[in-house]
């Protein structure tokens, strides 16, 4: 869950050339990322966070959508920075350990998807209804108000979420859609893990 059990099995040489990929990636859709407004904007992190997530695991997906956040923002600087790269990396670490909760080896097809939703609900929750929206409520006292609050929070969440859940259905969508893409990468990667195990074997031998 934290790791992949592919994340695990590469060398150290692998882990941080992948890393290093992933990063530029979450830099490039950062960069790419449309500010509606202080508190709104079109973005397709969780997207990067997904795929992350699933194909390493908890820790690295933290890693990776933290410093794309903050590299991404001091490529293009839009604003105040704030929070948001480690309310983005709490939402890949939570999308890789979702996405990597194994019961049992041998799971039914539908399983990958049911996590795909569990996951994606509890990342809507916890992070764009809650730590997100407290953040930006935050942010807007401080330095749009001027301290004060002119708006109480519930009234303030409505009317972000009338927005943001829309953006956040489009990225779900995009995640679901790409799951089978993912795990035909990771059965392939199983596949050559497998291989390479047999080969070594009969070298041995």
């Amino acid at each position: 869950m934290l790791f992949s059990a592919y994340f695990r099995s590469l060398s150290a040489a692998k882990k941080v050339a992948l890393l290093a990929v992933f990063i530029a990636l979450s830099i490039v859709v950062n960069c790419f990322s449309i500010d509606v407004s202080a508190s709104n904007k079109i973005a397709f992190t969780y997207v990067v966070c997904f795929f992350a997530g699933f194909l390493l695991g908890g820790v690295p997906a933290f890693g990776i959508a933290l410093l794309g956040d903050v590299i991404g923002y001091l490529v293009n600087p839009v604003g105040v920075y704030w929070l948001f790269g480690l309310t983005l990396g709490v939402y890949a670490f939570l999308m890789g350990v979702v996405m990597n909760f194994k019961v049992r080896a041998e799971e039914n097809k539908a399983v990958p998807y049911v996590r795909a939703a569990v996951a994606l609900l509890l990342g809507y929750l916890l992070i764009t209804v809650l730590l997100n929206s407290a953040v930006n409520y935050w942010y807007a006292m401080l330095f749009l108000w001027e301290g004060v609050a002119k708006k109480t929070f519930l009234v303030y969440l409505g009317g972000r979420l009338a927005f943001q859940s829309v953006v956040y259905a489009v990225n779900a969508a995009i995640c679901v859609a790409i799951v089978p893409v993912l795990l035909q990468i990771d059965r392939r990667l199983k596949r050559r893990k497998h291989v390479k195990s047999t080969d070594a074997v009969s070298g041995g031998q």
